[in-house]
């Protein structure tokens, strides 16, 4: 499925996907019948928060794992999950599934590893980032002599950074 989009708040913003028909979907949980037994694990180098969506689709913090911790979660197969950088707000996946949704198994009594992983990004994208990360204040992007486009998103990645920072602050 394809995502299209948040409406609204950043954190109660409501999530759209494309399923294989074509027909857009409201991200949500579902029902609570099949009970499965995850463990989330951060393999990236970054903190992420863990989301949960509920059943109107608002996306409801659940935890923060710092590098290499891992949280273990009991839910149902058709609850969505995200994970976000807390840094950056940026998507991290679980393979290459940006919202996920455990898959049903046979035996459900045993609790399943799935990784946490960072999304493929372009080298532009990666190169950014690097960049916002490193300033502090988006007045002193003007200093850098960037192209003008450039500085431009680097300003607002850097925002969005500060942003993400006041609002999704590591517990």
């Amino acid at each position: 499925m394809a995502i299209l989009g948040e409406l609204g708040n950043e954190d109660e913003g409501l999530l759209y996907e494309v399923d294989d028909h074509g027909r857009e979907e409201l991200v949500r949980s579902v029902e609570s019948t099949h009970r499965v037994f995850i463990r989330y694990t951060n393999v990236t180098s970054r903190p992420v928060n863990i989301w949960w969506r509920d059943y109107s689709g608002r996306r409801r913090f659940y935890a923060c794992l710092k590098p290499s911790e891992f949280c273990d979660i009991n839910t149902f197969a058709t609850h969505p999950w995200e994970f976000t950088d807390v840094a950056t707000g940026e998507r991290f996946n679980i393979g290459p599934q940006a919202i996920f949704r455990a898959p049903v198994r046979q035996d459900a009594r045993f609790r399943s590893n799935w990784n946490i992983s960072v999304s493929l990004r372009s080298l532009r994208d990666t190169a950014l980032l690097q960049v916002a990360l490193s300033v502090s204040d988006p007045r002193q992007v003007d200093s850098l002599g960037l192209p003008r486009t450039l500085s431009e998103d680097v300003k607002q990645l850097t925002q969005v950074i500060q942003v993400s920072k006041q609002t999704h602050r590591d517990p």
